[in-house]
């Protein structure tokens, strides 16, 4: 398949809640006649109805094998169920492109998309709408992915049934069968889609065994399209942004001014936006109610390991004085989040149910939460910083920390420019939200 050098991109780059998907239906909604053919990829299932429903014009289909509008609710299956819907959502996509139907689809079935079938986009013409960024590159390994571990692929390459290539992906060298339903199978599937990587290494390290390897998603696939839209906040911040700069992928770089029109994007637009929601967000100090917060690594991945369990009982006493004492909030006025290995150590007592996820995007199942805690400090993992910096990328860490911070707190009342009440007691995540504000979010 000869791809072109790059489709056209356009970042979207604005705040949340200013209007970037109504914008984009509405642009959507002016689409005449089947000229054009469109791929749109949400991050949840839930908003593909709205989607559908929102643009009828384009006659939207999802890969089920009927019409989106009558998709049955998801129930909870096993992993062989889930591997064998994947597969036929894979099928059912293949045939909606040769069809060329307008199509709406989750990131994930995006991330598992196969080599034939962007050859098949390509070939039809496709611009991609994506609904914030996608997960470009993340370490590979997951098991509830049924992936791999850096071991188990060492050992398939000492088997000589993988090799890598001078381009550091992973190749598959087995010409036995494989069936289609065992962990093998996963393993040649992203071989051979040019999934798994690894680090760049310096020349006398060509020979040493790779203890990491990484999950990326096929570059050629994005230059399979015609056209890119994405919708996001802080793109700079983003590991999509890191993964265009790796590749020399060119963008155009866009934000909505205040008229909802397109222009081009600078720091001042972003600091305006900053300061127009900053004012309803309550940030809580003082009393010494952040006193388990004062060390640079307070609140991170490593810094919570390191605790032992009366500090980690300090952590839940100190958000549930806050969210009772402080906010008089209720388990249906809260939502509160930290690292998920933690989730049980530190949920504060009453409010177990109101967790919400750290990664939550583009929702807005919870606009009626306006008292929030969020007990984390955010560092790119140092494999995805050390992956991208062999690749002479820099991660912004304290603005990738914001924009995580940013895109959580988003999800409450704040969408609806209503006063909400932030717990933050990491000292370093509370600086950089002041110094995001412009100074109006306390420290």
């Amino acid at each position: 398949m000869n791809y072109q050098t790059q489709p056209t991109i356009k970042v979207i780059d604005s705040i949340m809640g200013s209007g970037k998907t109504t914008y984009i239906i509405d642009q959507l909604k002016k689409e005449k006649g089947r000229s054009k053919r469109f791929l749109i990829a949400t991050p949840y299932l839930k908003e593909i109805d709205r989607l559908i429903g929102a643009i009828p014009n384009l006659y939207l289909k999802t890969p089920e094998g009927k019409d989106a509008q009558s998709k049955p609710k998801s129930k909870s299956k096993s992993k062989v169920e889930l591997e064998l819907e994947r597969r036929f959502k894979s099928k059912e996509l293949m045939k909606l492109i040769d069809e060329e139907q307008n199509i709406v689809i989750t990131h994930s079935l995006l991330n598992i998309m196969s080599t034939d079938t962007s050859n098949l986009l390509s070939a039809k013409g496709y611009d991609l709408i994506s609904d914030e960024t996608l997960q470009c590159v993340r370490q590979y390994g997951d098991k509830s992915k049924q992936e791999h571990s850096s071991n188990d692929i060492n050992r398939w390459i000492d088997s000589n049934y993988v090799s890598i290539g001078d381009d550091c992906y992973l190749k598959w060298q087995g010409s036995q069968s494989v069936e289609y339903n065992s962990i093998l199978y996963n393993l040649k599937r992203d071989c051979d889609n040019q999934r798994i990587t690894i680090k760049r290494r310096p020349a006398v390290e060509t020979n040493k065994r790779p203890d990491q390897f990484f999950w990326e998603f096929p570059i050629n696939h994005l230059r399979g399209f015609k056209s890119i839209t994405v919708l996001t906040y802080m793109f700079d911040a983003s590991l999509m942004h890191a993964y265009f700069q790796s590749h020399g992928i060119d963008w155009e770089h866009l934000t909505l001014a205040n008229n909802h029109e397109l222009v081009s994007w600078n720091h001042d637009i972003e600091a305006s936006q900053a300061l127009s929601v900053a004012k309803c967000l309550h940030v809580l100090v003082g009393d010494k109610v952040n006193d388990t917060g004062e060390e640079r690594y307070s609140y991170s991945a490593s810094g919570l390991k390191k605790m032992n369990i009366e500090q980690r009982a300090e952590i839940e006493r100190a958000v549930r004085n806050a969210l009772q004492n402080y906010f008089h909030a209720r388990s249906c006025t809260t939502m509160w989040s930290c690292i998920k290995d933690f989730r049980l150590n530190l949920a504060p007592k009453g409010f177990k149910k109101a967790f919400v996820a750290c990664n939550v995007r583009a929702t807005n199942e919870y606009r009626d939460r306006s008292h929030l805690a969020y007990l984390r400090n955010i560092y790119t993992r140092s494999p995805i910083f050390q992956y991208f910096g062999a690749k002479g990328v820099k991660l912004d860490q304290d603005r990738y920390a914001v924009s995580e911070l940013l895109q959580w707190v988003f999800r409450s009342a704040i969408r609806d420019e209503k006063e909400v009440h932030l717990y933050l007691p990491s000292k370093r995540m509370r600086t950089l939200l002041h110094e995001w504000s412009g100074g109006v979010c306390k420290v």
